[in-house]
C-alpha cells in the first residue's frame, strides 16, 4: 500500500513538474502565432525612416537593397556641409539616427536592424555616393518600447514655448534611455543657465553669419517659400525656422544692410523673441571621438527625441554651440560637464509649444535587387 502511495505521489509530482516546465513553451508558441516573424520589406522601413532628422534637412543617406535581410547604407557627398560640418561629424550622427529609425520601424515585425560592417567614413572629399555601412535585419524577441508612429509625430519646434518646465517623468525616461548607451543627460531650468545658453546661441549665430562662406552655404539650403520647399523637399524651409521668407531672403541677399545700425538691433531683437517661453535647457555627454561613437550618439539621440514626442514635448537643437569653437569653450566653462573622456556633444532647449510645421522629405534612395518573396 505504501509503495502504491509513493508511486502515486511520484507520478503526480512529475506531472506537475512537466506542466510547469512545458507551459512557458506553450505560451511562447501561442505568442508566435499572434505575432508571426515575417521579414518587413526594406521599402516599408525606408518609407518610415526617411522622416528622420538630418543636419539642415539634407538627407544624405541612400540605401541599396542587397537581399531580404541585408542592405547597404551609402552617403551622398553632394548633401554634405563643407563649411559648417567639415569633418562630417553631425552628418555621421544623422546616419545613426536614420539606422535607429529603421530598427524601430522593423520592431512590429519582430526584427531589429544591426550594423554588420562599417566601411568608409563620411567625407567631403568623396566624389560619388560612398558605402558607409552594411545593415542587416535580425529577428528578435526584445520588446520595443517606442511606437514607430512617433517617427511621424516628431518635430523640431522653433516656436514660442509655453514656459512650463520639462516634466519629471520625461526627464526620468530620457535619463534612463541615455544611460543604456553610457551617455549622461543634463538639464537645467535655472534662469541663469537658460539665459546664458539662449544668449550664447544668439551671439554664436551672428558670429557664424559674419562669415561669407557660411552665409553662402546656408543661402543654398534655405527654402524661402512653400513652393521652393515643396519643389526641393529638403533644406531649411523658413516657415519651419520660424522666420518670414521675405525677411530671411533679404538678410542673406543683402547682408551688409543688416550688420549695423537699427536694422542689426531690430534683427537681434526679432531673433531673440522667438525663444519666448524657453524654460528648460538640456545637454548630452558621452564618447565622441570616432565614427562608431558618432553613430551611437545618433542612435541614442533618435530614441530620446522620440521619447520627447511620446511625452508631447518638443526640442530645438543648438548645434552651433558645439561646432563653434568659441561657443564650445564657454559651454565647457559654464555648464556641468561629463567626466572625461566623455564630451558634451549636443545642447537643446526642450518644452511645449503649438504643433510646428513639418519639413518635407525627398525619396532620394537607391533600390536595387528588391526581393518579392518573404521569409516566414
Amino acid at each position: 500500500m505504501k509503495n502504491l502511495r509513493r508511486e502515486f505521489i511520484k507520478k503526480t509530482l512529475l506531472g506537475v513538474s512537466f506542466i510547469a516546465v512545458t507551459n512557458p513553451f506553450k505560451q511562447l508558441w501561442a505568442l508566435t502565432k499572434v505575432i508571426p516573424c515575417v521579414t518587413p520589406s526594406w521599402n516599408e522601413l525606408i518609407e518610415i525612416a526617411r522622416w528622420a532628422p538630418t543636419i539642415h534637412n539634407l538627407q544624405p543617406h541612400q540605401v541599396k537593397i542587397i537581399s531580404e535581410i541585408e542592405a547597404e547604407l551609402f552617403y551622398n557627398p553632394e548633401r554634405l556641409l563643407p563649411v559648417e560640418d567639415p569633418d562630417s561629424i553631425f552628418t555621421t550622427i544623422a546616419m545613426g539616427v536614420f539606422i535607429e529609425h529603421l530598427s524601430i520601424a522593423a520592431a512590429p515585425f519582430g526584427y531589429k536592424v544591426t550594423i554588420e560592417h562599417f566601411h568608409d567614413s563620411v567625407s567631403i572629399k568623396s566624389s560619388k555616393p560612398t558605402l558607409f555601412a552594411t545593415l542587416k535585419l535580425v529577428s528578435t524577441i526584445e520588446k520595443e518600447e517606442l511606437n514607430k508612429n512617433l517617427i511621424f509625430d516628431r518635430r523640431t519646434s522653433r516656436l514660442h514655448y509655453d514656459g512650463k518646465k520639462l516634466k519629471q517623468n520625461t526627464i526620468k525616461r530620457i535619463k534612463k534611455e541615455a544611460e543604456k548607451f553610457d551617455h549622461d543627460f543634463f538639464h537645467s531650468s535655472e534662469k541663469e543657465v537658460v539665459d546664458f545658453v539662449v544668449n550664447l546661441n544668439e551671439e554664436t549665430l551672428f558670429e557664424d553669419l559674419a562669415s561669407k562662406p557660411t552665409r553662402d552655404e546656408l543661402d543654398r539650403l534655405f527654402r524661402y517659400s512653400k513652393k521652393e520647399a515643396k519643389t526641393h523637399k529638403d533644406g531649411l524651409w523658413t516657415k519651419c525656422m520660424g522666420f518670414s521668407g521675405r525677411l530671411t531672403r533679404s538678410i542673406f541677399k543683402n547682408h551688409n544692410r543688416w550688420t549695423k545700425g537699427f536694422r542689426k538691433k531690430l534683427l537681434k531683437k526679432y531673433y531673440m523673441s522667438t525663444f519666448k517661453g524657453t524654460s528648460t535647457i538640456c545637454w548630452f555627454g558621452g564618447a565622441f571621438n570616432q565614427k562608431e561613437d558618432w553613430v551611437q550618439c545618433g542612435r541614442m539621440f533618435a530614441r530620446t527625441w522620440l521619447i520627447m514626442s511620446d511625452e508631447n514635448a518638443y526640442i530645438h537643437p543648438f548645434g552651433s554651440l558645439i561646432t563653434n569653437k568659441n561657443a564650445y569653450s564657454k559651454i565647457k566653462d559654464q555648464l556641468t560637464q561629463p567626466e572625461a573622456p566623455k564630451k558634451t556633444w549636443m545642447i537643446f532647449r526642450a518644452g511645449y509649444s503649438k504643433t510646428p510645421t513639418r519639413s518635407f522629405r525627398s525619396v532620394s534612395y537607391t533600390h536595387l535587387t528588391l526581393p518579392t518573396k518573404r521569409i516566414v
